[in-house]
């Protein structure tokens, strides 16, 4: 069985991919970095590798991970599917940006290259299809980011990467005057990337019709989307209940992310209360609206997904049937519009040692 889903295009490749992709920060495990957690609990390699093999069988073409995923990992498990695959058959994105190992900072131009050169090793590929600048922290008054457009541009000159990406700020409205904003601008029309990854979803911002949200700026610009985080992490799957909180350890970035706070899961937890009354009650009726509603917003660009094994890889991709209907996406805004302003409210603090998508 294949994935049943129209392909969408990556310009900045001249390729298509699969409508949703396998996003690779899950199956790195538990990790931290310089005493940050950056990682998931509960992650075993075989099972893992399962999912990321049952992905390619059902048709994904998209598999996106990076350095610091399990601290190469997530790599090396995607290295071991690619012994197996065809590498003209897939688009592989990884990332740098977080790692500085011994070196001064992980922008340095010799930290990329050894970053990059171990990537490759990793995934035992010659080249990389997409490479992402993880981090947007480029030291103190931006003194590595000259050096980091320059080295990711002879990156590509010596055919080891073919596009260059960045990721898009949370909140975003290109009218706005806020310091976020006009940073990501600046850095965006220096950087000038091929593509961006948006964090969407059901309890992602709302944009009013003369806003010019972060994919009306990306159309706009000619630069391609990947959208990731489509299922907040799993928060919008029904696994998580307040009366049953999880523990996490150390090394899970979800010990000390505000969103998984028991406030926050509280009000995830009533809003989806309310749409299973809607929508159907079951673990597939919650993925398949979630991720319908990130597919619709930008039918070009694809989805990543994030999975810890071979069967919650397969709900994703087995449980989207029809498309949404307008009244529908109007609906699940209106019912998840009280968790997605207690989210807006969270303080904006993410700590520059942790990876910032999946």
């Amino acid at each position: 069985m294949s994935l049943e889903l129209e392909p969408r295009p990556l310009r900045c490749l001249g390729r298509v991919v699969s409508a949703i992709g396998a996003g690779c920060w899950t199956i790195g495990g538990p990790a931290t970095n310089r005493g940050i957690p950056i990682g998931w609990d509960g992650v075993d390699p075989d099972r893992a590798y399962e999912g990321l093999a049952r992905a390619y069988a059902l048709g994904v073409t998209l598999f996106d991970t990076a350095d610091v995923y399990g601290l190469g990992a997530s790599e090396r498990l995607l290295g071991r599917l690619l012994t197996s695959v065809p590498r003209n058959q897939v688009v592989i994105s990884s990332k740098v940006g977080y790692f500085a190992g011994t070196a001064a900072h992980p922008y340095h131009p010799l930290q990329m290259r050894h970053q990059l050169e171990t990537t490759l090793t990793n995934l035992g590929s010659d080249y990389l299809d997409m490479y992402f600048l993880h981090s947007s922290d480029f030291g103190l008054d931006d003194r590595y980011l000259d050096d980091a457009v320059e080295q990711m541009r002879a990156f590509q000159r010596e055919g080891l990467i073919s596009a260059i990406g960045m990721r898009a700020p949370h909140v975003f409205a290109q009218e706005r005057n806020d310091a976020s904003t006009q940073r990501f601008l600046r850095l965006f029309n220096q950087i000038r990337p091929g593509v961006l990854t948006v964090r969407y979803n059901l309890l992602s911002p709302l944009y009013s019709a003369d806003e010019t949200d972060i994919f009306d700026f990306a159309k706009k610009q000619e630069v391609d989307v990947i959208i990731k985080q489509p299922l907040a992490q799993g928060l919008l799957t029904g696994t998580h209940s307040p009366d049953r909180p999880r523990r996490t350890s150390s090394s899970d970035h979800r010990s000390t992310d505000p969103t998984f706070t028991q406030h926050i899961v509280q009000a995830v937890h009533e809003v989806l209360r309310e749409v299973v009354q809607h929508f159907g009650d079951q673990p597939a009726d919650l993925v398949r609206v979630a991720l319908r509603y990130a597919l619709q917003r930008a039918p070009d660009a694809p989805v990543l997904v994030g999975f810890r094994d071979a069967g919650q890889i397969t709900m994703s991709l087995t449980s989207l049937g029809d498309p949404l209907a307008g009244d529908a996406i109007a609906l699940l805004r209106h019912l998840t519009a009280p968790a997605r302003q207690m989210i807006h409210d969270l303080p904006a603090r993410v700590p520059q040692s942790r990876p910032a998508s999946a």
